[in-house]
């Protein structure tokens, strides 16, 4: 039953970071090589939310990353045969490995005696570490329009506001720096101010990242400060999945209906089965986050999600057509609210009430 897919979604069974993290990639790159194929692994702990939220700006061209999740303490079997799989070559300067966060030492050790360099980037808080992954990104800018020009903000306290921030992350090579909800730290001040030009995106609401912050940051920058937000972090992922800066191009801009959107869904509760999963949101059908609970589909996604999906007129059903992403076990997303997200995608049923821009 855990393995069950419909028709219009599939789901990726697994109750781990680690496993999540190497199955995606199998699911990505079925083969190796391929024509997108990473260039480098980029290993994080599973322990802690923040740095796999700064490191999924690697995952972007010219980098051409993957985050594979570990133990701080030691290389996971599943990490281990995944990285050979791989079999990841470095890029332009950069090493094959990229260790972000706090390891012990003995894990650089065994991934060097697979044969890879390693790169570790780390600080003595996850602020300093943020700072020093956005600092890397800036000497090999993204491959995108938007990414080498924009910052996102996000709470270091929690995890729940910030989580669709690591999927455009990925998708675009944003940095993604971190602050108290009430108060910017000195480190992460000081890139602000070394990267003052760029412009700041704050995702998550008053309660994440207060307006006293939002204020400190605009006193640095030199460009207006925006706010990614909706009234819970439901609506929150609903809205940066629709969000789009004219004057940038920032955002994923799926608030068109009837062009057949894609879209991964994780718990709420679970953002390391979510970020393990961030390769689709880089590749394949280039996935926003959407958020679910383990008891109910919050209204806010399921009328965005009848808003989206292509109308049935007299024809038959022919594409486009909508597809998502679930990510974990049934301890996650139960097989009920699955049936609901088939319902919600499938073009042949259509709900009662839509989503309004």
């Amino acid at each position: 039953m855990d393995g069950l897919n419909t028709v219009d979604t599939t789901r990726i069974p697994c109750d781990s970071a680690v496993e999540m993290a190497a199955e995606v990639s199998r699911m990505q790159w079925p083969v190796i090589p391929m024509l997108k194929s990473p260039k480098v692994v980029i290993l994080v702990p599973d322990s802690e939310f923040y740095y796999s939220y700064m490191a999924s700006s690697l995952v972007h061209d010219p980098i051409m990353g993957t985050l594979l999740f570990n133990s701080p303490n030691g290389l996971n079997d599943i990490t281990r045969e995944e990285i050979q799989r791989l079999n990841p070559q470095g890029t332009k300067g950069v090493p094959p490995v990229i260790i972000v966060g706090p390891f012990r030492p003995k894990v650089a050790k065994e991934v060097e005696n697979l044969g890879y360099d390693v790169l570790e980037i780390g600080g003595k808080n996850v602020f300093e570490t943020a700072a020093n992954v956005a600092r890397f990104r800036e000497e090999i800018p993204p491959d995108s329009p938007d990414g080498a020009k924009s910052i996102f903000i996000v709470s270091a306290d929690s995890p729940f506001e910030g989580l669709p921030a690591p999927y455009y992350s990925a998708h675009s090579g944003v940095p993604i720096l971190l602050t108290t909800p009430s108060r910017l730290s000195p480190t992460t001040k000081k890139i602000l101010e070394e990267m003052s030009g760029k412009y700041v995106y704050v995702v998550g609401s008053k309660r994440a990242v207060s307006e006293k912050v939002v204020r400190e940051i605009s006193n640095i920058v030199d460009k207006p400060v925006r706010r990614i937000e909706g009234k819970d972090p439901y609506a929150t992922a609903v809205e940066f999945a629709s969000y789009h800066d004219s004057e940038t191009g920032l955002g994923w801009n799926r608030n068109k209906k009837g062009r057949g959107d894609v879209f991964s869904f994780t718990n709420i509760e679970r953002w390391d089965l979510a970020v393990a999963a961030v390769a689709f949101a880089h590749q394949g059908k280039h996935t926003p986050l959407l958020l679910v609970s383990s008891e109910s589909m919050p209204d806010s996604v399921l009328e965005y999600l009848n808003y989206l999906k292509p109308s049935l007129n007299s024809m038959h059903p022919m594409p486009p057509f909508m597809h998502g992403f679930i990510l974990g076990t049934q301890d996650a997303i139960p097989y009920e609210i699955q049936a609901e997200i088939e319902m919600a995608l499938k073009i042949d049923e259509q709900l009662t009430k839509g989503h309004k821009k």
